[in-house]
């Protein structure tokens, strides 16, 4: 089998792999595509064997006769053509490191996924012999049980702030260009790290010219690891472990083509060396053997590893002090996956909703949790381009953060008027009639609109009398702001007092509400002031039709795998890339009891005969009430909102909705 390569920019890294594929033994130079004629032709003058050179990267992406494309642009720019390509059918090979960041990576392997295509991050290092010789040497025990990891890889260059090394547009920078190498080695070692402390020396151009990192692994193993740009360093490794250690000389790039070798001191004393073709021979090699197979990822570079290198990196850049301009709110471009996604465009239903002229979709996205711009954008995206609409934020989420990020998102893709936004405001301890309204000054600046769609006031006060906050809320409704409005975490005898009220005074009264409420009942209060609905209330929602927006509707975690390993005490905390994560004590707090578990393996017993996974039969019961309900969803991955949406077209009866909450016997 023999793959034709395209390859995507024209830099020098791309001359090295296509030197690697001409005496490679399964691969072809088929194309070549750079942003100027003029030099896609000059790229083919020094590799002849190149059949078609195209003026274009959409070009060479459309080139039938491509099989494989290998993407050598820089940073910033690995996403969203390496996405393109996959939408193409062709398999991908893209320069380290994958993407910008983690949420880029993301994107990139859902793109994979969805197109069925194979997608491989290029650290060629991990495809040579004396990688696979060092994993055996540890794997065998001859240095004992691991402890330590000494790695480097960094290089002195002049200062040029036009050149990629150091140009911040560009994701310049040591930890981006080379210390990806020794972050990727050490995790290939040790795992995913618990813990991260980086310094540095960050220049004038912003990026990072020297810098080191200390990790931790679990069970205490750790690692140092070095970079530069404006430094040599020795750039070797050094593995210790309890009865010896490995001497790496050249760990990266034994040469293109030699013989390579490494030292065991210890209780065992040994010396290991071999001879390997061109290294990116080894590269176009592997992923032929890979395409062979049928396979969609590398066994020996896989998308796991290639999420958490670039989760790795990023805590690393922060503990560093690099930002990179395109990953500010101000300069995000985009849409990176969503405009140019595959997904049907009604994955989730929308129902009309009386008092408003837009249609809400039937899953809210909780805007709670997100790190950054560049996190929040490819969730967004993803969900609007699912048929989500609805976006759920508040005044004190993030100290405001969230509702500037919304802000940013929305004006970039010029989606107001296509999307709904859920408001709140007057949260303990400012919760005042007087409040919603300067609240609300201070959110619509943050958000970049003049109004919100539903307003839910985000706790109730008592001690106020009802008629303070109605006034307060229609007020904002007479002046445009507010289009309907709700209560979140209100009890029933109030929101009922809010209504008749509203009904005495011909006054818009509280047509939603923003309880928890889930398969698994709230046993304990998440946050203190919060409410759910229990079966009282339930009946009131059926009998006037009042919409439900639940929080916390998929129970926080409690019907996830990582849910299971807190209930059976083997995992104490899970890692995530987003704010606002829930913990395993809270977990055991507020979900953990006899009747939350019968009502989790009710479910699991119904996800496996159904085929689907636990928390998408845990969401359909929450749609299947018989009131109107619009659950909010705080998806982390792509994958978990792939999960949720799969929710909408599970349809279950009224008879296994019932069940599933039927109570359990004593």
């Amino acid at each position: 089998m023999t793959i034709r390569w395209g390859i995507l920019a024209t830099g020098s890294i791309a001359h090295d792999f296509a030197k690697g594929v001409e005496v490679s033994e399964k691969g072809a130079l088929q194309a070549v595509g750079s942003r100027r004629s003029d030099s896609a032709q000059a790229f083919t003058t020094r590799h002849p064997s190149i059949k078609s050179a195209h003026g274009s990267y959409e070009a060479l992406i459309a080139d039938p006769d491509v099989d494989a494309i290998y993407i050598a642009t820089p940073h910033p720019e690995h996403a969203a053509w390496a996405i393109r390509a996959l939408q193409a059918g062709k398999a991908i090979l893209c320069e380290k490191p994958l993407a910008l960041n983690h949420p880029q990576v993301m994107a990139m392997i859902a793109a994979a996924q969805e197109n069925n295509a194979f997608l491989m991050e290029a650290f060629m290092y991990r495809t040579l012999p004396q990688t696979a010789q060092i994993l055996d040497v540890i794997n065998e025990g001859k240095i004992g049980d691991l402890r330590h990891i000494d790695a480097q890889f960094g290089f002195q260059v002049p200062h040029d702030p036009e050149s990629r090394l150091f140009a911040n547009h560009l994701g310049g920078g040591g930890i981006m260009d080379v210390g990806c190498y020794p972050m990727s080695l050490a995790r290939l070692l040790a795992g995913e790290p618990t813990h991260i402390k980086g310094n540095g020396h960050v220049g004038e151009t912003g990026v990072d010219e020297w810098a080191s990192a200390l990790l931790t692994f679990a069970g205490d193993v750790t690692a140092q690891i070095s970079t530069a740009v404006r430094v040599n360093l020795r750039n070797h490794a050094t593995i210790y472990g309890t009865d010896g250690h490995i001497h790496v000389p050249t760990p990266w790039n034994p040469g293109k083509e030699s013989n390579w070798s490494f030292s065991v001191r210890g209780k065992v004393n040994e010396d290991f060396e071999g001879k390997q073709q061109n290294i990116y021979a080894a590269e176009a090699d592997h992923v032929a053997a890979c395409l062979e197979q049928g396979l969609l990822e590398s066994p020996l570079m896989s998308w796991s590893d290639s999420l958490g290198n670039a989760s790795a990196l990023d805590q690393w850049r922060a503990e560093v002090g690099v930002e990179f301009e395109v990953e500010t709110p101000e300069h995000h471009t985009g849409p990176l996956l969503g405009a140019i996604s595959t997904h049907p465009a009604s994955s989730i239903s929308k129902n009309s909703f009386k008092g408003l002229e837009k249609p809400i979709s039937r899953l809210v996205m909780g805007c709670d949790n997100q790190p950054s711009i560049s996190h929040a954008s490819v969730m967004w995206d993803d969900y609007f381009e699912r048929g989500g609409n609805c976006y759920d934020t508040a005044h004190i989420y993030g100290g405001g953060t969230m509702e500037s990020l919304l802000g940013h998102w929305h004006r970039q893709r010029g989606l107001r008027e296509d999307i709904v936004i859920i408001g709140k405001g007057a949260h303990t301890p400012n919760c005042y009639p007087e409040a919603i309204s300067q609240e609300l000054d201070i959110s619509l600046d943050r958000l970049q609109t003049d109004y919100v769609d539903i307003y839910f006031m985000h706790r109730d006060n008592p001690d106020i009398p009802i008629n303070e906050f109605m006034d307060a809320i229609n007020a904002e409704i007479d002046r445009g702001r507010i289009k309907m409005a709700g209560g979140s975490n209100w009890t029933l005898s109030r929101f009922k007092e809010a209504n008749a009220w509203a009904l005495q005074h011909d006054k818009q009264g509280l047509t939603a509400l923003s309880n928890n409420f889930s398969l698994a009942r709230m046993i304990s209060p998440v946050w203190p002031g919060v409410d759910t609905v229990n079966d009282e209330f339930a009946s009131y929602l059926a009998e006037q039709q009042i919409a439900l927006f639940p929080w916390s509707s998929q129970a926080r975690g409690f019907f996830t795998d990582w849910g299971a390993s807190v209930l059976n005490d083997s995992e104490a905390q899970r890692r995530s890339n987003t704010q606002a994560e829930p913990t395993a004590s809270e977990l055991l707090r507020v979900w953990d009891s006899p009747e939350n578990r019968t009502r989790r393996d009710r479910a699991e017993a119904l996800a496996e005969t159904m085929g689907v996974e636990l928390i998408t039969v845990a969401l359909a019961y929450v749609l299947h009430q018989p009131f109107p309900t619009y659950p909010l969803i705080g998806p982390r991955t792509l994958s978990e909102l792939a999960s949720s949406t799969e929710a909408m077209a599970l349809a279950l009866t009224r008879e296994q909705a019932a069940e599933l909450a039927a109570p359990v016997s004593k």
